[in-house]
């Protein structure tokens, strides 16, 4: 890395004092400036949590983009054009979470800023012409995790003047002392910068009355609220400030009123009322609305991507998409510190009255330009790819994430695909070149063996949870990459991290050199086949014959391409049962001996992998071509083989009838696949049913085969 990027003058790191290791602190940074035509204002930024930025109190920017253990991206924000003649005041909302998850890294918080006008510094943290800095409590601290994946629940306390500090007026602020923290190693942001387009929604949908209080005969409680402990961080559930998952239960509805009506921007709310307002599709970014309250009184918001039996369940995806706001009379103008993944948005009154007016959301999507659209005349596949652009829009921020709900996290297969993507879409590897540079900039993947790629990056997984497999889709990922065009010096950067990858790997070969008894989370796919992975696993020797020949490849090694040849080869003499292939072999006495399962999955693997083509394998390639596919469960078709599920099984089958050339089956089956999503969320989903993410980053390759199958 660049050690010459030495982007502040003045600024170092710090944080409250004795609070750099507290969990879940919310800081606020305070300068102004007076700015006189032709000046210039550079704000740059580095924390190792999240923060946003206000300007003359209106929400500009939201940062970082995220980077490996011990270092940081920086901000540096033009805001020239934000600004105006004369006096500014200029905000930075920081937190720092302190807190592990597959989301935000477990790191001692810090934030580190400096305001350049006209090139020269002219405040900057931590020197005497410093920012003014406050503990922000508005956001209430001790409250559950959001989920499992990610870090903590939001919920409000507002009275009048609480944001005014944003604005200059600091006597209902609270000061805060700061220290300064350890040196930060600094790193360049490389990716455009985020514009936050606000989008209201479009629809009141319904209204009516709720009964409160009302205690559900079992209480959903997810694992995030109930297994905290060091290995998964956060408060325990006898320390909250309120159980918010608990109190959206209590509410029971007493009447519904169906509306489907344009929304106005303004809607009243008072005790015992609901009323919920859709954006006409699934959508991601930051919740916002405006809000006048005309007595003193507290309210919720649930949202969701879709409707469960007709209305929200903030609780579906096994996170705590709510929250709970205590107000005092008055006005405030309300933007979420998290992002969140919703099309729905439900306010619920408990007590006191209030206007609700221009609710939607400030959208933060990827900041590379999508250049890409579909030119046919089908207005299905025109639906389903304008579905997987906003799939890939909204998964893609800052690094690729699986979904920008439950997770926001950086898994890797997933990648795979969504790389594609991005080249197709953009013609860049932008966004894919910073989620590589963050698995080359650890040090080291904590908690899991060595040699081992974390499997979600960047994340602290302190129960040690890693996919081997994972690791070998990175290699394919890396190799796929420099075929698309990528940075080779980047590619060269990563040899001796994958000869430790390989070298991991070694002691698990049987005498036939087949990997046996792979260890942690083996996994094929979200179906049968991942209770089919002890022993040995075909499908993940087929990977990692495969990965050995691209590293092969990559590095000019003779030798591995060879062995990932004969992995291969011994994988078609004895997966192959004659008719398809089978899923695995489990060690019996000393022998390994198939139980003749077979999946769907499994197939599609082999004809990916090359194991099996066309002309190898004519009888099955036939029975998957004509029977197999969208359509094949319900025609009742060969029970015996477990079906396949959305990832990866379905595009591995898209991708393989693409490279046979079969294109109008594929776009079909696209449209049996996708259509039914895309029609209901605007998104493309995790599975293939609405009962988990409804926006998830990998669904977005039905992009990239619809362009290879219409060019």
């Amino acid at each position: 890395m660049n050690n010459d990027y030495q982007p502040f003058v003045n600024a170092l790191p710090v944080w409250i004092r004795g609070e750099e290791n507290t969990l879940h602190v919310t800081c606020g940074l305070y300068t102004a400036a007076e700015k006189r035509p032709g000046d210039t204002l550079i704000l740059k930024v580095a924390t190792s949590g999240f923060y946003r930025v206000f300007i003359n109190g209106e929400f500009c920017h939201y940062g970082p983009a995220r980077c490996a253990h011990d270092f940081f991206r920086v901000d540096e924000l033009d805001i020239t054009a934000e600004t105006k003649e004369g006096e500014n005041h200029i905000a930075i909302e920081t937190v720092g979470y302190r807190i592990n998850g597959f989301y935000a890294i477990d790191q001692p918080s810090f934030v580190q800023a400096e305001l350049f006008q006209n090139g020269e510094s002219v405040t900057a943290t931590g020197a005497e012409s410093g920012f003014r800095c406050f503990r922000l409590n508005e956001r209430r601290r001790k409250m559950q995790r959001y989920s499992f994946q990610r870090a903590i629940a939001e919920s409000y306390r507002l009275s009048p003047g609480v944001h005014d500090w944003r604005i200059g007026a600091l006597e209902n602020a609270a000061p805060a002392e700061t220290e300064v923290t350890e040196h930060k190693a600094l790193v360049p942001r490389k990716i455009p910068y985020h514009r936050f387009p606000f989008v209201p929604a479009a629809e009141t949908i319904a209204e009516g009355t709720v009964r409160k209080g009302v205690k559900p005969a079992t209480y959903r409680k997810d694992r995030s609220l109930t297994d905290i402990s060091p290995i998964l961080k956060g408060f325990p559930e006898d320390e909250l400030e309120l159980h918010l998952s608990d109190e959206i239960q209590e509410f029971e509805t007493v009447q519904k009123t169906d509306l489907h009506q344009p929304y106005t921007g303004e809607r009243t709310l008072t005790e015992n009322d609901f009323f919920t307002v859709t954006l006409g599709k699934v959508d991601s970014g930051f919740l916002c609305f405006d809000l006048h309250c005309l007595a003193d009184g507290a309210f919720y918001i649930a949202f969701d991507e879709t409707l469960t039996a007709g209305d929200v369940d903030p609780l579906r995806m096994d996170c705590v998409n709510a929250m709970r706001f205590d107000v005092k009379q008055g006005e405030y103008s309300f933007i979420s510190f998290e992002a969140y993944s919703f099309q729905y948005i439900k306010f619920i009154g408990f007590s006191g009255e209030f206007q609700i007016r221009n609710a939607g959301i400030r959208e933060y999507h990827t900041p590379v330009k999508i250049t890409a659209e579909y030119k046919g005349a089908n207005a299905n596949l025109k639906k389903i790819h304008r579905a997987a652009i906003e799939s890939f829009r909204q998964n893609a921020p800052d690094i690729y994430v699986d979904c920008p709900s439950r997770e926001r996290a950086g898994w890797l297969c997933d990648s795979f695909f969504i790389g594609r993507v991005e080249k197709a879409l953009t013609g860049q590897n932008t966004i894919e070149e910073i989620f590589l540079e963050n698995y080359l900039l650890a040090k080291e993947f904590r908690h899991i063996p060595k040699g081992m790629i974390a499997s979600c990056y960047p994340a602290d997984m302190y129960d040690g949870m890693f996919i081997p497999n994972w690791a070998m889709w990175f290699v394919l990922q890396l190799a796929d990459y420099q075929k698309r065009g990528g940075n080779p010096e980047l590619v060269a950067k990563f040899r001796p991290r994958l000869y430790e990858l390989a070298a991991y790997f070694e002691p698990f070969e049987n005498e036939f050199g087949l990997l046996e008894d792979l260890e942690n989370w083996v996994f094929v796919e979200w179906s049968e086949a991942n209770n089919l992975t002890d022993g040995v696993n075909f499908p993940s020797n087929m990977v990692y014959g495969q990965m050995l020949k691209e590293m092969g490849a990559l590095y000019g090694d003779a030798a591995l391409t060879a062995k990932g040849e004969k992995i291969l080869q011994t994988v078609r003499q004895r997966a192959f049962n004659g008719t398809f292939f089978t899923d695995h072999e489990i060690r019996q006495n000393g022998v390994l001996l198939s139980d003749g399962k077979s999946t769907e999955t499994c197939q599609y693997y082999a004809f990916y992998f090359g194991i099996a083509t066309p002309e190898s394998h004519p009888e099955l390639w036939k029975k998957l071509i004509t029977e197999f596919g969208p359509d094949r469960e319900k025609r009742g078709l060969y029970p015996e083989i477990y079906p396949a599920n959305a990832f990866i099984g379905n595009y591995l089958r898209l991708d393989i009838l693409t490279r046979y050339g079969y294109r109008e089956q594929v776009l079909k089956e696209i449209e049996g696949f996708f259509l039914p999503m895309a029609e209901t969320t605007g998104t493309l989903w995790e599975n293939m049913g609405d009962y988990a993410s409804c926006n998830h980053g990998f669904a977005s390759y039905a992009a990239y085969l619809i362009d290879q199958n219409t060019r």
